[in-house]
Formats: structure tokens, C-alpha cells, sequence
């Protein structure tokens, strides 16, 4: 069986860098605990496609082998230019 493509997350935590695939999540706060402590970041909108690249090492399947892609963590996608969300 071959993995898919998976669609790219429409925003990430300008804090802490997690993502979301809820639109509806955009411009509130990140739930993520890192480190026992709530995550004090917003969700920013990144839901275009010029806003991520699909990862060249998992071809955007977040898995090498059967584990999750180091590269991308799992999502097949990274940020194209994070410094301008």
C-alpha cells in the first residue's frame, strides 16, 4: 500500500510552531502544552498554498518507513517562509 499526500495544515502557532487544520482555530490561541505549561501563542493564517512546500524527504507523506518523517514531524509539509506569518 502506498501512503498519500497529505493536505497541508491552513495554520501554525507563531510561538511554538504547532499547526492546525481548523480554519476555524485562525487568530486564537494555541491549546499546545510544551513543557506542562499552556502555550501562550495565536494560530496564524497559513492556509494558502505558496505558504508551504512539501517536504522532499517524505514527499509530503509525513512517514519514512514506518516512522514519522524527522524532517517535516509528520506533517509532509513545511513552512515556506516562516519569519513572514
Amino acid at each position: 500500500m502506498t501512503d498519500t499526500k497529505k493536505a497541508h495544515p491552513c495554520g501554525v502557532c507563531k510561538t511554538c510552531g504547532g499547526i492546525t487544520y481548523r480554519a476555524e482555530s485562525i487568530n486564537q490561541r494555541c491549546g499546545r502544552s510544551p513543557h506542562g505549561h499552556r502555550c501562550s501563542g495565536k494560530f496564524a493564517n497559513a492556509s494558502r498554498d505558496s505558504d508551504w512546500k512539501s517536504c522532499t524527504s517524505c514527499s509530503g507523506t509525513g512517514k519514512q518507513g514506518t516512522a514519522p518523517c524527522i524532517y517535516c514531524s509528520g506533517i509532509g509539509w513545511n513552512l515556506s517562509r516562516p519569519w513572514v506569518l
